[in-house]
């Protein structure tokens, strides 16, 4: 019997991943690295949200496009501190009971960091340490570096549109 075999290459998004560690809420981040790089990131339509099992999670997405440079900007929150949520049996009046709050993250191997600054474009080293240290400048932002986004375990999360 003839079998077929199909292979699917992946083929890699060119993106640079900055970890954002700062007490500032994502609006205020939001426009400080706008005023800082002078950009002009929006709040995105739809927030970024995932179910984490007993958690639905609305992440905050703010993005940039830079047509000329062909760079893309997306700055997300990476906490998310909402109830969690259970069903009920089906003969009660209420489908779900909101619970305490849980503490849930959108890249669960960095729980510290605050925000993550994901920028597609494939930066040169040089490029990418300008960019970190505009960012290193802004006040409240305590400390920001690269990630390497392929050793992530949950590198789909950052899957953006």
């Amino acid at each position: 019997m003839l079998s077929h075999k199909l292979i699917l290459d992946d083929e890699e998004e060119d993106y640079q991943l900055l970890a954002i560690h700062s007490s500032l809420d994502e609006f205020k981040m939001a426009y400080l690295l706008n005023k800082h790089l002078e950009i002009n990131m929006r709040r995105s339509r739809l927030d970024l949200d995932f179910n984490h099992g007993s958690v639905l999670a609305n992440y905050p997405l703010y993005i940039f496009k830079e047509p000329v440079k062909y760079r893309n900007y997306f700055l997300i929150k990476n906490k998310y501190k909402g109830p969690l949520k259970k069903v009920i049996s089906s003969g009660s009046l209420f489908n779900e009971d909101e619970g305490i709050p849980q503490l849930t993250f959108l890249i669960p191997e960095f729980k510290e960091v605050d925000f993550f600054l994901k920028v597609e474009e494939d930066f040169e080293p040089e490029q990418l340490q300008k960019l970190i240290n505009k960012i290193a400048f802004i006040p409240n932002v305590i400390t920001i570096y690269a990630v390497d986004a392929n050793q992530l375990k949950s590198k789909n999360n950052l899957i953006l549109e």
